[in-house]
């Protein structure tokens, strides 16, 4: 049976590299696990006065991960770490208090950014294993580099050799990981 996977990306941008990469990954994913991007930039910052409202961003994604047997966070650098688009995907989605609908999903961490660093999965990282959120999280992680220099082509296709073997080696990995789950 093929496990589901939601994919939240912490970039709404129309020419975001890391919509490129979850692309990529989406058509390479081995067949027992299949990405469903999980749309996250139309959504309200997290009020906990919202909660009691009936907030259809908030339902949509909420409803999204309670159905995946699994979750991708894919994620740019922003000046050290993961985007603040994320982090508010995330709160929202470990709220109301006592109802997290994170825990105990197996979870992938992808970073798409201009030095192939790895600061922003290592800060999700710490994030995964709050006791609000409490994933657990592959022990192998993607950071793709080289965003502006070369890594895509003009129409958008991966061609960095060392980001495909990243990204097949993860996803890989994570279909392993999520299978034991």
């Amino acid at each position: 049976m093929t496990k589901q996977v939601a994919v939240l990306i912490g970039s709404a941008s129309t020419t975001s590299f890391n919509h490129l990469a979850v692309k990529h990954l989406q058509q390479i994913a081995p067949a027992s696990i299949q990405l469903n991007i999980v749309e996250i930039g139309d959504l309200p910052l997290y009020d906990r006065d919202l909660d009691s409202q009936d907030v259809p961003q908030y339902t949509r994604v909420r409803e999204a991960v309670k159905a995946a047997d699994a979750v991708i966070w894919v994620t740019p650098e922003h000046n050290g770490s993961y985007s603040a688009m994320l982090k508010n995907a995330i709160d929202v989605v470990s709220r109301p208090a006592g109802q997290s609908l994170w825990i105990g999903k197996p979870l992938g961490l992808v970073s798409v950014n201009a030095g192939g660093s790895n600061r922003a999965v290592d800060a999700l990282r710490t994030v995964a294993a709050c006791a609000y959120i409490s994933m657990p999280v592959a022990p192998f992680a993607a950071a793709v580099g080289g965003i502006f220099a070369g890594a895509f082509n003009e129409q958008g296709e991966l061609v960095s050799e060392q980001a495909k073997g990243t990204l097949q080696g993860f996803i890989n990995s994570f279909a392993e990981f999520v299978a034991k789950f």
